[in-house]
């Protein structure tokens, strides 16, 4: 198959901005994690200033009840942003030769759903190449790396990914088979909520090889 200017232009671009993704995602880590301290910082601030009003005013008095639901909702706070924090310091990074597929699973309430199979495809013409095999963790998130060795044939440049969801027991609960994400970049986020659609139900065939 013939290479047109057209694909090598949309390559390049595709690159690029996966290149711009990836420098965002390692940026992002360390600025969480300031924003984690400095609202913890405030959070003890809070409680100090909390327990001498308590002293002063007494438990029940309006100005202390309103700064305990303000220490309330900033514990809140960062709490989301520790999490948040952990999750980008957890997100992996890919070398040149490297490709990543990452998400998250969540539930139809957008609760993080852990412990579930997660398994990335490259949809072929004959068999489907499976890309990589994990597990969702606490935060509903996963992470596959894989090769280009992993799917490259004659006249296939990117992956066509999808991605299968099970449960501990094996029951399919999610597959975007039907909705294939054609040439696919080096580094490809899906954002999964459970129960959206039904998962089709898809017998696939693969190759004893996996990513390594």
């Amino acid at each position: 198959m013939a290479t047109t200017t057209k694909d090598v232009a949309f390559t390049e671009a595709k690159t690029r901005s996966d290149e711009l993704t990836q420098s965002a995602a390692n940026a992002l880590a360390p600025t969480l994690t300031q924003f984690a301290q400095l609202q913890q910082a405030r959070t003890d601030q809070l409680a100090a200033a909390l327990d001498r009003l308590k002293s002063s005013l007494g438990e029940d008095h309006p100005r202390v009840q309103a700064l305990g639901q303000t220490l309330a909702a900033a514990n809140l706070i960062g709490k989301s942003l520790k999490a948040e924090a952990t999750r980008a310091a957890r997100r992996p990074s890919v070398s040149p030769n490297e490709y990543l597929v990452h998400g998250r699973v969540l539930d139809e309430q957008g609760r993080p759903v852990p412990g579930l199979r997660v398994r990335v495809f490259d949809r072929d013409r004959k068999y489907d190449d499976l890309l990589g095999d994990t597990t969702t963790d606490e935060h509903g998130d996963f992470a596959a790396k894989y090769h280009e060795r992993d799917f490259a044939e004659m006249g296939e440049a990117q992956p066509e990914l999808y991605v299968m969801i099970e449960d501990a027991a094996g029951t399919l609960l999610y597959s975007t088979r039907d909705q294939v994400r054609f040439q696919a970049g080096r580094v490809e986020y899906f954002e999964i909520v459970l129960g959206e659609k039904p998962a089709p139900p898809v017998a696939v065939k693969k190759r004893a090889r996996t990513a390594k």
